[in-house]
């Protein structure tokens, strides 16, 4: 029989369990700062499985296990253990037999119910685990007062979850639940201490108190009341069921006691037919027996269930036979018989109701030589057939053991368990005693049945399924706890509702005045009720509002200086009378190589900027007063990682003396105009030079020799045609390049076959460069469609890239133009590819540049203006032409453009 624990006690561990456990989440949830949101989720999560956990456990009757529950409560603790080991909640700023007319009596106990406290070991082992680790990290979290309980309640809760195993004792039950109720009153405890820094957590928690004290009181004392008084209704109709059970047992006697004396007359006629006579008499399917007691010795007669022959022995022994055959005073009328309910002797005993009829008596005081015993076994069958209304078990027991009943066999065996326990036998008293149920085990109502001497021969015990008796019982206790629950959580919710709407105006009011006394004048309180918190509220607001005044122009003064020393293109580096760095602008600090402000504030000046004036180290020091400025100087600022920066540098004192002012100018941007001009200027007159010498040596020879030949006139002549091409070329270039730069480039695109293109600058070269025709080659892929381009134009960019490859390809090189689909198939590649030196990756991006050239040394072989490729590349930018370059030293180069097809152009 499975032991069941007080329904106070459960409510009370119920109940404190759930606020314990749902008030740890909360005050995790409340008190979880910005970088603790997610170990507060933990905890809050865990806390809630464990809440749900506790009320399954506590509104699941008549079970007495569940590892499932266990499960869940490991889950639970390792949920608020990882959110505690995360950071969450770390410290941050028995009654006497009535009388027999009354309802029959109970055990003596306090109503129990069965729960599922009890587990496997090895569930109950790893839930132990989780509760050691959950307080772990509840002590790793605070090592405070609060801490230590928390830790506490943790403790316990895994010491009753260690004791699951052995909770299927009533002993062990208990224990559990003691373990369960001191656990949580730690955890409550705990929280209490923790809503001590918290107004609102002292008026949430004083009201819960009250709440939960009156819940507890009040599911306790109604649980109590409503356990037993289901269980005296229970008792009751066990008692009525019983009294009638035996009422009917005596008609049946009766009824037995004249069939015997109808069946003695037909024995004396017909002993043949004595047994079937009596049989007849009793009726369809009662087990009846008959027999002959003479001083020969017992002779069976048989019946639907005969005696064996150590029955009939016992019961010709027996006191009622041998009172029936002595006469005298003890005789009884032949004509009735003397009935009696006895037990048979046997393996095992059983009970019968018997009626000894003595025979051939000479007179009524004289002993009788014979007499016939009919009776009725009260086994399986008598039961059965004489069975009440469904839902109650009739069952006769003999010193302790069934011998009859019309129940299961494992029912059987519970019903003599359960009357073991209550220490019933055969001597139960006549008034009944009541077992209630519990569990799987039915009510039983115990009572003696006697014989008519008042001897008792057996126990009567009527009961009940657990399933009828207790399901009221159940439901109604049920109902009251999730009702308690359901009340407390509400009560906890409006006083958490109404103590926000209380202290949230003080908290409000605590934030603001914090925030003043970092200097953030322009907070509001935004609490304006009529009480006097609002007042209070109103009148630091207007406070706080003329402070702000105050203190608003000079803000805006000092905001508009930031962004005037943000936007500044010069480097600006203040100092203390210390040295000290105290502002510094975006400016200056990239020209440190800094990325934030914070790498230079408090430091000294000359580790912050390292200024360089002819590589010696610019003094730092602060400079003459009486000197209000110095003059600038050409410097250079040397950063951490990366090249020098040229500057021009000045340094002045500050009005009060307590500091200077050092101003950086960026004077690289100058520098590179200077070197592009210069460069500009030597490679333009270079370019124009060369091509002018031969026009006028030629031209000098043409006037002053007289009667030259036709042939030589004319090779001078084509000569100087030729070098005008060149500078008229290098003019153009100039001329595009400028345009490009302003904007001006003007592009009327068509539809041009790609073949068109490639044939078209084939042939020019190949006649611009005869010596090379042999190297010039081509590769167009068969049917590619017609592009959208300006051929003009793309012939002046496609021209500059076979111009690069001639002049940087030795003779014999081939030099290919291609043309065929993109990789992506939506434009048309056309490439200029060699097989020459190749170029180096280090130098593909700065080959690009204006003036720039792969070899740009004074020696080198090939000469230009280095715009030829600069003049593609920003044209190809202009009219969105993709510009590409692969190149490997050794094997060659690549310049592809990717050019628009008409009909993507058109859609």
């Amino acid at each position: 029989m499975e032991p069941g624990v007080p329904f106070a006690l459960l409510g009370a561990v119920v109940l404190l369990a759930v606020a314990a456990w749902t008030g740890l989440a909360a005050t995790a949830v409340v008190a979880a700062g910005r970088g603790s949101r997610a170990a507060a989720g933990l905890v809050l999560v865990g806390g809630l499985v464990l809440a749900a956990v506790e009320t399954v456990t506590g509104t699941t009757f008549g079970s007495q296990a569940s590892d499932l529950l266990l499960t869940a409560r490991t889950a639970g603790l390792l949920l608020v253990a990882a959110g505690l080991w995360s950071g969450a909640l770390a410290r941050r700023q028995a009654s006497p037999d009535p009388a027999p007319t009354g309802p029959a009596p109970t055990d003596g106990t306090l109503p129990g119910v069965v729960v599922p406290l009890a587990g496997a070991p090895a569930p109950a082992a790893l839930a132990a685990v989780a509760a050691l680790v959950a307080a772990l990290a509840a002590v790793r979290a605070r090592r405070d007062g609060p801490g230590l309980l928390l830790a506490g309640g943790l403790l316990l809760a895994g010491a009753a979850a260690a004791a699951a195993p052995w909770a299927d004792r009533a002993d062990g039950a208990l224990a559990v639940l003691l373990l369960r109720l001191a656990g949580a009153l730690l955890l409550l405890g705990g929280l209490v201490a923790l809503s001590r820094s918290s107004l609102l957590g002292k008026v949430v928690a004083a009201i819960l108190a009250g709440v939960l004290l009156m819940a507890t009181a009040a599911v306790g004392v109604v649980g109590s009341v409503v356990a037993r008084a289901a269980d005296q209704e229970q008792a009751a109709l066990l008692t009525d069921a019983a009294q009638g059970r035996l009422d009917l047992l005596e008609q049946n006697l009766t009824n037995v006691q004249n069939d015997a004396s109808a069946a003695a007359r037909t024995c004396a006629q017909s002993p043949a037919s004595c047994a079937a006579g009596f049989d007849l008499l009793a009726g369809t399917g009662v087990p009846t027996f008959a027999a002959r007691i003479s001083a020969a010795g017992p002779t069976i007669l048989g019946g639907r269930a005969p005696l064996a022959p150590v029955e009939a022995l016992a019961l010709a022994g027996g006191p009622v036979v041998q009172r029936a055959l002595a006469g005298g005073a003890n005789a009884v009328r032949a004509e009735n018989g003397l009935p009696a309910k006895i037990r048979l002797l046997g393996d095992p005993q059983s009970l019968a109701l018997v009626v000894v009829v003595p025979q051939d008596r000479p007179t009524p005081t004289s002993p009788a030589p014979s007499a016939l015993v009919f009776g009725v076994r009260l086994d399986d069958s008598y039961v059965g057939r004489d069975s009440e209304a469904a839902g109650f078990g009739f069952s006769l027991l003999v010193d302790g053991n069934v011998v009859a009943s019309n129940r299961s066999q494992e029912q059987r065996v519970l019903i003599e368990r359960i009357a073991a326990q209550a220490r019933v036998a055969s001597d139960a008293p006549s008034t009944g005693r009541t077992v209630p149920a519990a569990g799987d085990a039915p009510t039983v109502h115990f009572r003696s049945v006697t014989g008519l001497d008042g001897t008792p021969v057996g126990t009567l015990a009527l009961s009940r399924d657990a399933d009828i008796a207790l399901g009221s019982q159940r439901n109604a206790l049920r109902v009251l706890l999730l009702t308690a629950l359901v009340t407390t959580g509400l009560v906890g919710g409006l006083a958490l509702l109404l103590g926000r709407r209380t202290v949230d105006p003080l908290r409000r009011l605590t934030a603001a005045a914090s925030r003043v006394a970092a200097g953030d004048l322009s907070v509001t309180t935004g609490s304006a009720g009529p009480d006097e918190v609002g007042t209070l509220s109103r009148t630091f607001d207007a406070m706080t509002g003329s402070v702000a005044r105050l203190n608003g122009d000079l803000r805006a003064a000092a905001g508009r200086l930031e962004t005037v020393l943000a936007s500044m293109s010069d480097g600006l580096v203040a100092t203390d009378a210390g040295g000290r760095v105290t502002s510094i602008n975006p400016a200056a600090l990239a020209m440190a190589g800094l990325s934030e402000a914070s790498q230079a504030l408090g430091r000294p000046l000359a580790e912050v900027v390292d200024v360089r004036v002819g590589g010696a180290p610019l003094v730092l020091d602060r400079p003459d007063p009486t000197d209000r400025r110095r003059p600038d100087v050409d410097a250079e600022v040397r950063p951490a990682a990366g090249n020098p920066v040229p500057v021009r540098a000045s340094l002045a004192p500050l009005d009060d003396g307590e500091g200077v002012v050092l101003v950086l100018r960026d004077t690289t941007r100058e520098r590179e105009v200077e070197r592009m001009k210069t460069e500009f200027l030597s490679n333009v007159s270079h370019e124009l030079r060369t091509p002018l010498t031969p026009i006028r040596g030629y031209a000098d020879l043409l006037m002053t020799r007289r009667g030259l030949p036709a042939d030589k006139v004319a090779a001078f002549a084509t000569t100087i045609v030729a070098e005008s091409l060149k500078m008229n070329r290098v003019v153009d270039l100039l001329v595009d390049v400028a345009a490009i730069e302003a904007g001006r480039v003007t592009v009327t695109p068509r539809a041009v076959p790609p073949a068109e293109l490639v044939d078209g600058r084939l042939a020019h070269w190949r006649d611009r460069v005869p010596e090379r025709a042999g190297d010039l080659r081509r590769r167009v892929a068969a049917r590619l469609p017609a592009v959208q381009v300006d051929p003009d134009w793309l012939g002046k960019a496609l021209d500059e890239l076979i111009d690069n490859a001639v002049k940087y390809t030795p003779a014999g090189t081939p030099i290919t133009l291609v043309a065929g689909l993109a990789p992506a198939g939506d434009r048309v590649r056309v490439a200029v590819r060699d097989a020459g030196p190749g170029i180096a990756a280090a130098d593909q991006d700065s080959m690009f540049l204006s003036f720039e050239q792969v070899d740009g040394s004074a020696t080198r072989r090939v000469g230009g203006l280095g715009l030829g490729l600069s003049f593609v590349r920003r044209l190809a930018e202009e009219v969105g032409w993709p510009l590409s370059v692969s190149s490997t030293l050794g094997k060659g180069a690549e310049f592809a453009l990717d050019l628009p097809l008409v009909d993507r152009t058109r859609t």
